[in-house]
């Protein structure tokens, strides 16, 4: 099992030294007019009136309307705001937010949330009716895309409403705190794969086309589909929301470095596109042979009903994710092409590193205290 020494090396998933074999750069500082104001990390935009990053925009949501003085400086009362550091103050960070010229005001209550969501919701909607592809589908299907957060009409502009979706529905799970730590027992590491697993699970929920299956049949599609978008997701969590991963290096059976690589997969591919990586796990999770060389629609028994569904919403997914990769490249398709066949070619391998992964953790895990949730998704039950 992990060591409980302190002699060991922490290697954060932030830095390039993840190990000599598998080289990970997660993260990249930025230098120049996008830059964020307060961390110097890449921006996203303007938010609360000033240019910040994904991770400074959440921190000052979180807190920008706390009474100040309910932080405290540990050190020099000045400490120093950057893309490595800013999780360690948050009183200076916070400090700093409202000198950039921040504003409070700017930030919604629940109550101004619920009435934005509703917004968006009925612009949707708006879209959907005027849109002519609804015809060409049967009356069945046609109304469960007019109720679906989730149904798509090529409009690129959707996959700005899906990353939306999954950012809100995630924020509530993801507290400041956590961090993944591997220095621990191998059945307490997967323990904390439930929060990241939860983030996805509620996600889902929003999705009509997942809410029109049955519950067995969203069991099996979850049971067969999840543990092998689990990098996937924890990476985009981890560049959304700044979610320290600390890897104690290398572990059982070199397990840490298989998961570091796993993780890493994507981020040479679409580094600053969070919104693709959300559109390729749905997609991934609609898949009906992702994990198995059999159909998933032979070993879980699934209804002719729900088929339906599953190949529907599949064929959709992967339609808007090639429209959004055409877009991201300047309708160039043979740039687009390469760019697929990347992402692609990524998946295979995906694979192949969580097999071996798993094949590890059923050496190794503590079935009797592991989370029944994670016994499932990892087939351990």
């Amino acid at each position: 099992m992990y060591s409980h020494s302190n002699d060991y090396n922490d290697i954060s998933l932030d830095v390039s030294n993840i190990s000599d074999s598998f080289p990970v750069k997660l993260s990249k500082r930025n230098h120049g007019k996008n830059c964020c104001a307060i961390c110097g990390a890449k921006s996203t935009g303007n938010n609360f009136d000033v240019l910040t990053c994904s991770s400074c925009k959440a921190f000052f949501r979180r807190n920008g309307i706390k009474p100040l003085n309910q932080f405290f400086c540990h050190v020099s009362g000045n400490c120093k705001i950057d893309e490595r550091t800013r999780r360690q103050c948050t009183a200076c960070r916070l400090r700093k937010c409202f000198a950039m010229g921040m504003v409070k005001e700017r930030i919604r209550t629940e109550e101004q949330n619920q009435r934005h969501r509703a917004l968006v919701e009925a612009n949707r909607l708006q879209k959907l009716k005027q849109s002519d592809q609804l015809q060409k589908h049967s009356q069945k299907i046609s109304k469960i895309r007019h109720d679906s957060i989730s149904s798509m009409d090529s409009d690129i502009n959707q996959v700005d409403l899906l990353f939306e979706l999954f950012y809100d529905n995630a924020q509530q799970i993801i507290s400041d705190d956590f961090i993944f730590k591997f220095d621990r027992d191998l059945t307490d590491v997967l323990n904390l794969y439930c929060v990241p697993v939860s983030c996805l699970i509620t996600f889902l929920k929003q999705l009509s086309q997942f809410q029109q299956l049955s519950i067995d049949d969203r069991l099996i599609l979850l049971k067969y589909n999840t543990k092998v978008l689990i990098p996937i997701l924890i990476y985009l969590l981890n560049t959304t929301f700044d979610m320290q991963i600390l890897i104690n290096h290398p572990g059982i059976c070199n397990i840490n470095n298989k998961i570091a690589d796993a993780y890493s997969l994507f981020s040479y591919i679409v580094p600053d596109d969070n919104r693709l990586l959300v559109i390729l796990i749905i997609v991934l999770l609609f898949c009906p042979c992702l994990y198995t060389t059999d159909s998933l629609y032979d070993v879980g028994y699934i209804s002719d009903q729900s088929r339906q569904l599953i190949q529907y919403a599949y064929d959709e997914y992967v339609q808007l994710l090639w429209y959004y990769v055409i877009d991201k490249c300047d309708d160039n398709e043979q740039q687009a092409a390469l760019m697929y066949m990347k992402i692609v070619t990524a998946c295979l391998q995906l694979q192949k590193v969580t097999n071996e992964i798993y094949d590890i953790v059923k050496c190794f895990v503590q079935v009797d205290q592991l989370h029944m949730m994670m016994q499932s998704i990892l087939h351990l039950t």
